[in-house]
């Protein structure tokens, strides 16, 4: 399975446990109802109901209409062995089922873009994306089918159980908080232990801030050596997108060109380098 997300900024061992965060932002089954404040229903409930329009874009048995999501993150902030120049980043993410994403941010001074098209893949610009490539050493995804979707490799009836991965601490207090001027529920939560055993993620703690509406407004990471907060804004869920969104702009000359193989490994090297400079070597920091 593919993230419709780009993933974290994490070294290779901990890859494995960042593909469980989708679990809880795809735990979604119960129809959504009118709000005047934040959410204050059961914190399991909350969690279904915050991703429920994410089914028709990762599922592939859905009668939701909208097959594409739009949003923009913002990284709110940053400590322990991350990079202090991310915070304040903004990224652009785009995903259309069954195999459109797309990515911008900011890299080497520059907008990248990574994009897959299908069973195309493009990235610019071109030159400095061949450089990072070098630099991070990174290698194309084996066995990976040029048909693979992006989705959830489970049905609708199988995705009830997802929420069950997480333990929400305090589940019977509805914790609130402030947010960029909006009221708040906070979920905080851990994986459950067989699952932190198995991904070497015992020390994981996540939270969401969820607004009226069960709207999410920011999602933080920790782990014993860094945190990673990031506001979602802007996002938006559409039948589809123009297929503008997934072409290079016809003025750009500067393009790499490659297959869904590389995908994993392109997103990787740009969430390990957003915001940084080529004096920063991020690919070192990175192994």
């Amino acid at each position: 399975m593919q993230n419709f997300l780009p993933p974290l900024p994490i070294g290779g061992k901990e890859r494995g446990m960042f593909r469980a965060i989708p679990c809880l932002l795809l735990a979604a089954t119960l129809p959504l109802q009118a709000q005047d404040g934040p959410p204050r229903d059961n914190p399991y409930d909350v969690v279904g109901k915050i991703f429920q329009p994410f089914w028709g874009v990762l599922l592939a048995e859905t009668k939701n209409p909208n097959r594409a999501a739009t949003l923009t993150l913002e990284m709110a902030g940053v400590s322990g062995r991350l990079p202090s120049a991310m915070k304040g980043a903004s990224l652009k993410a785009a995903v259309q089922f069954p195999d459109k994403v797309r990515l911008e941010a900011p890299v080497l001074g520059e907008q990248f873009v990574v994009c897959r098209n299908g069973n195309e893949v493009w990235a610019m610009p071109g030159s400095k994306v061949e450089y990072l490539i070098s630099q991070f050493q990174v290698k194309p995804q084996k066995n990976l089918k040029l048909t693979t979707p992006i989705l959830l490799p489970v049905s609708a009836q199988q995705a009830v159980f997802l929420p069950a991965l997480f333990a929400i601490k305090n589940s019977n207090v509805a914790e609130m908080d402030a947010l960029n001027g909006e009221d708040c529920r906070v979920l905080t939560a851990r994986l459950m232990p067989e699952l932190a055993k198995t991904t070497k993620a015992e020390d994981f703690e996540g939270r969401v801030w969820v607004a009226s509406g069960y709207a999410p407004r920011r999602i933080e990471v920790a782990r014993r050596d860094f945190t990673l907060a990031v506001d979602i804004k802007n996002l938006a869920f559409f039948p589809s997108l123009p297929a503008s969104t997934w072409q290079p702009p016809d003025e750009a000359t500067d393009i790499y060109r490659t297959t869904p193989e590389m995908l994993e490994a392109l997103l990787y090297i740009v969430m390990n380098s957003v915001k940084a400079s080529e004096a920063d070597a991020p690919w070192l920091k990175a192994r």
